[in-house]
């Protein structure tokens, strides 16, 4: 099985299209499905939510998917984390590798226009509000 973030590197400079599954759109959650796909690890997919998820729904379906987090300080490349945008978790996005030394996060939004991957940096990493190891 391919590592879970290279196979989301394939996905890198795909346009944003929110709840897209495929090279021509994705969306944060989107990428995570097709690169678990990718990787070997299908999931149940979930496409019924709206542009703002709340009330829990984002995080419910991880640990409906991949069991309890595992917290935010012990990440690894290929996991799976829950972003919170003001104050409450509406983003996801995988962990890698950064080519210059420590971690990465590889997402896409709408603000973004497109995957990318950049420094998981102290910013970015205190607003993951939870990790999975798929």
């Amino acid at each position: 099985m391919k590592p879970l973030h290279e196979s989301a590197r394939g996905y890198l400079g795909t346009p944003f299209r929110h709840q897209g599954r495929s090279r021509s759109g994705l969306d944060c959650v989107g990428l995570v499905v097709v690169a678990l796909v990718d990787a070997g690890r299908p999931v149940q997919d979930v496409t019924d939510y709206g542009r703002d998820p709340h009330d829990g729904l984002l995080e419910a379906n991880l640990v409906r998917e991949f069991g309890p987090s595992l917290g935010r300080f012990d990440l690894h490349p290929g996991d799976v984390v829950a972003i919170a945008y003001a104050r409450a978790t509406r983003h996801v996005g995988i962990v890698g590798d950064y080519p210059f030394g420590g971690l990465s996060l590889i997402h896409t939004d709408q603000m973004v226009g497109r995957v990318t991957e950049h420094r998981l940096d102290s910013k970015w990493h205190s607003r993951i509000t939870g990790a999975w190891r798929p």
